[in-house]
């Protein structure tokens, strides 16, 4: 396995090769390396490979820096070291008639929305690429740098703090617009085919602990040579929390992990992976860095153990639609509440009522929705992929899935704005932090209002519907 080590540079081999002993030995042996072997490819194939496009790309955006980092409101300064470089990973794929998607894999703990824009106007001009056609996700790794975005707001940083972060945001939107020309300007002919896995360290972390729903599938999209001959990028998802740290280095947290794992295991890949339904779902046990590289390596083994078997190769053309709806929010405070709230004994609470305010009084008053990003995409004739904005919880994953169709439907939440938890209506109406609270760290001015579940999903839908009258229509 060692011998796939690229030599980036010295300290990283050093560090990848103990990296990957540590990960040989914490994971049980039933997780252990399948061997591939050589497949015969035959014309036939070949002839299909031959009506699709690919390329990839990946850039580092390590914080040049030691900035304020996300993901826990208690953090009480900047990062302090590096367990690895985290990375934007970008895929583009084209088919015959021309028809080009990009998404975009970041290691980042959200997506702002004012990025996502940035990136895609970005790629309108200089590739005529059309909003539908551009997905940015991110892993929510919580050991990567602070954004330019309201969830930033929950920490303790001053005025200098934020100059470093609104600075690194400027330089994060260029390598993200970078990554995108790269993969576009990549592209090659080339053979796609998709399988799914099975992984199973995520459980549901609302009470009672591990009792409730949880989706254990990795789907998985393999891009290679039009022969076969050669891998050179892999597109998996899995629906867990990015939480099994919690310490002052940068790191990509278990995702981050099995994405090195599988460039180290297929050297000329791009591996990029995506946050599936799993804002109410955590890496148990976690804490220590040990888990974290045998999380990751569970889950690249479970990417190795489905390439290992016949995939179904997909054939066909692309469709892509996006669509932004407004969740309502579900009651407004008023002012005189706000400002009494900048006396509260919570932090947090004192942090979003001035938010809030602020806003209030550039505005005029608060908005009453959010504008919720909902994107379908139609690979082939195998795969609906779906992408929804925010922390979205397991149900919407389960639900999509069995609507649309289980084996041919991935769901990626934390997708191109991660505003909030999207709760489900089954949560929303339980409350507790997935369903209510955590809009307090979110800066958003009340919970949501009831029925965003079917608003959401009958979108979806229409979407769906829309990309087979598109493909039908070419």
């Amino acid at each position: 396995m060692l011998s796939h080590v690229v030599p980036r540079c010295n300290g990283e081999l050093i560090m990848r090769q103990a990296l990957l002993t540590v990960m040989l030995l914490v994971v049980p042996p039933a997780c252990g390396l399948t061997v591939h072997a050589t497949k015969v490819v035959h014309a036939a194939d070949n002839a299909t490979a031959a009506s699709w496009q690919a390329g990839v790309s990946k850039v580092v955006i390590t914080p040049p820096e030691f900035i304020w980092m996300s993901g826990y409101g208690g953090r009480a300064h900047p990062a302090e070291g590096k367990v690895h470089d985290l990375y934007a990973r970008a895929t583009a794929i084209r088919d015959a008639k021309g028809e080009t998607v990009v998404f975009v894999a970041t290691d980042l703990v959200g997506v702002p929305k004012l990025m996502a824009t940035t990136v895609a106007a970005a790629a309108e001009k200089k590739h005529g690429l059309p909003r539908r056609s551009l997905m940015i996700a991110c892993s929510h790794t919580h050991c990567g740098p602070a954004l330019d975005d309201r969830l930033s707001y929950m920490l303790d940083m001053q005025e200098a703090d934020w100059n470093a972060v609104r600075k690194y945001q400027v330089w994060l939107n260029q390598k993200v617009i970078d990554v995108v020309d790269a993969a576009i300007a990549d592209l090659q002919p080339a053979r796609l085919s998709t399988g799914n896995g099975v992984c199973r360290f995520a459980a549901n972390r609302r009470t009672p602990k591990g009792i409730g729903p949880y989706d254990h599938d990795v789907p998985v999209l393999k891009i290679e040579t039009p022969d076969g001959s050669k891998v050179r990028g892999l597109v998996f998802g899995y629906a867990c929390h990015n939480t099994t740290l919690g310490f002052y280095e940068w790191c990509g947290d278990y995702s981050g992990f099995a994405q090195l794992y599988l460039e180290d295991r297929y050297p000329d890949s791009v591996a990029m992976f995506y946050t599936g339904g799993g804002a109410d779902q955590n890496p148990l046990p976690r804490r220590k860095i040990e888990l974290a590289q045998k999380y990751g390596r569970m889950l690249g083994v479970s990417v190795d153990e489905v390439l290992d078997k016949p995939m179904q190769t997909v054939t066909g053309k692309l469709a892509s639609s996006f669509e932004e709806v407004p969740l309502e929010f579900d009651q407004l405070p008023t002012r005189a509440e706000l400002e009494s709230r900048l006396e509260s004994s919570s932090r947090y609470e004192r942090a979003r009522a001035k938010l809030l305010l602020s806003e209030w009084d550039r505005d005029g008053s608060l908005p009453k929705t959010w504008p919720y990003p909902i994107q379908v995409w139609k690979l082939g004739k195998e795969i609906n992929w779906v992408a929804l904005g925010g922390e979205l919880v397991v149900d919407y994953q389960i639900r999509v899935k069995r609507e649309l169709g289980k084996s041919s439907t991935w769901v990626t939440g934390y997708a191109n704005d991660v505003m909030a938890y999207i709760p489900s209506e089954r949560v929303l109406e339980e409350g507790g932090y997935e369903g209510d609270t955590s809009m307090i760290v979110y800066q958003l001015p009340s919970k949501w209002k009831a029925g965003l579940e079917d608003q959401i999903v009958s979108t979806v839908h229409r979407l769906a519907n829309q990309n087979a009258v598109a493909k039908a229509s070419k």
